[in-house]
């Protein structure tokens, strides 16, 4: 209990530095609303256009879709609010030698390299994207009434999905020099994040719910809200993020054998 304290005392400083920074640099507080709302307007229009041909798209209809959209906009969100920032920098904790501070403190470096940075402003895309599922909520056939319990299980579903996926996409940088391929890589398969799976072949389809689990963000944790995921499935999206957890803890402890601090 005393270690879950000292942890939450942490967090709770850096959220307060994180709180002032944030209300210094209000343009880009306004400037990141624009941005991910012209996102949001761009994916709708996207939706909006193949629907004017079809009824349905991989089985899903445009309420599902719309629906889907919510759900993948508040996980990727949440992600964005907690994480994003600390990857865009992770590279230099490794070639600076700034993890050498890290590894000095009384507390895990793996989470303080991950929590420092806090992006405040996305917590209302998190919002955004909670009122887009309300509103489509009804005509995709989503349950409501307790179901909405469920709503916040898989959106930290996604959320930890991204998180196990950005972090294996850039714990490389112990072996690379900034571990850039491995990124952009990351990033050219996000996109297909933002799609339901169940469009894409089954090959695809199999490495989105697999070794490049995606699919977990915002495709499955949707589904499961509207359809339901038999005991199969809910097995499976559990054994691969612990497979990824298992795999993450391996080379980011392989990395610091190797690592070479500013000093030496």
């Amino acid at each position: 209990m005393n270690t879950l304290i000292h942890y939450l005392e942490i967090y709770r400083v850096q959220l307060k530095n994180n709180f002032v920074r944030e209300a210094v640099y209000r343009t880009n507080f306004l400037t990141t609303l624009f941005v991910d709302f012209i996102w949001i307007v761009v994916e709708f229009s996207l939706f909006t256009v193949i629907y004017a041909n079809t009824t349905t798209l991989g089985g899903w209809t445009q309420p599902q879709i719309f629906f889907f959209l919510g759900v993948f906009f508040s996980s990727d969100a949440l992600f964005t609010v907690f994480f994003q920032r600390n990857f865009w920098v992770f590279s230099d904790l490794v070639n600076k030698g700034e993890l050498d501070i890290l590894l000095t403190k009384p507390t895990s470096p793996v989470f303080l390299a991950l929590t420092r940075s806090i992006n405040i402003t996305a917590i209302f895309n998190v919002v955004l994207g909670v009122l887009i599922m309300i509103k489509y909520a009804g005509p995709a056939g989503f349950a409501g009434g307790l179901a909405w319990f469920k709503v916040p299980v898989w959106l930290t579903v996604g959320l930890f999905t991204a998180l196990h996926i950005r972090f294996f996409s850039s714990v490389w940088v112990f072996w690379t020099d900034r571990s850039w391929a491995f990124t952009h890589l990351y990033y050219q398969f996000f996109n297909f994040a933002s799609k339901p799976d169940t469009i894409y072949p089954k090959a695809i389809r199999f490495l989105l719910r697999t070794a490049l689990p995606f699919a977990f963000i915002g495709s499955v944790p949707a589904r499961a809200l509207l359809d339901g995921l038999s005991t199969t499935e809910e097995l499976g999206v559990a054994a691969v993020l612990c497979a990824f957890f298992a795999a993450n803890g391996i080379l980011w402890n392989l990395g610091l054998r190797r690592y070479q601090s500013a000093s030496s």
